[in-house]
């Protein structure tokens, strides 16, 4: 957990990464004492944990489905299914990457979203964060796959905060976001 600070908006921010989920929260907060924020930290681990233990690990996944995310993800471990009206999605580890994959009701792949580190990003986008930033160091990338192509959303760290940026394919970088440590 890292508490931090959004430059535009002035808001305390706290990043929840829990790896084991496959998934992270980023809550805004708009207190300023510690005992609320540590309060609302507990409600929300407490919810989370609520939440998923009422979920079922393949949540009524039809054959289709499951075949198509076989044919491809057959080295897929820690695999949880969730069901919404329209499509399913499939969350899990491989390759020391966390995925998560949306299928239509036929088994069609909807879309994707891998998160990794930079040693993942394509060779032309990883010269041009590192030519453009080189001050920042690579925290964390989330890859982006649908019917529109493939984006990275990038987020950069210093010692004064974190930095969130958007590249296409091609590399071409566009700014996001900022936040600022907060000191302890």
């Amino acid at each position: 957990m890292k508490l931090l600070t959004n430059t535009a908006s002035g808001k305390d921010v706290l990043d929840f990464r829990i790896p084991s989920l496959y998934f992270h929260f980023v809550i805004l907060i708009h207190t300023k004492s510690i005992a609320m924020k540590k309060s609302l930290l507990a409600f929300v681990s407490v919810f989370t944990v609520a939440v998923l233990c009422m979920s079922s690990v393949r949540a009524g996944v039809n054959e289709k489905v499951l075949q198509s995310f076989h044919r491809v993800f057959s080295d897929a471990s820690n695999v949880a299914w969730s069901e919404f009206s329209d499509h399913f999605q499939a969350s899990f580890r491989q390759n020391e990457m966390i995925i998560k994959v949306s299928y239509d009701k036929d088994g069609n792949m909807l879309s994707s979203m891998r998160y990794y580190k930079e040693q993942n990003l394509p060779l032309n986008v990883l010269y041009k964060v590192k030519k453009k930033y080189a001050d920042k160091k690579i925290d964390v990338v989330t890859e982006v796959s649908n019917a529109d192509g493939v984006s990275y959303v990038i987020q950069l760290e210093d010692e004064k905060g974190y930095t969130i940026i958007k590249s296409d394919d091609s590399g071409t970088l566009v700014p996001v976001d900022s936040f600022n440590k907060i000191p302890e």
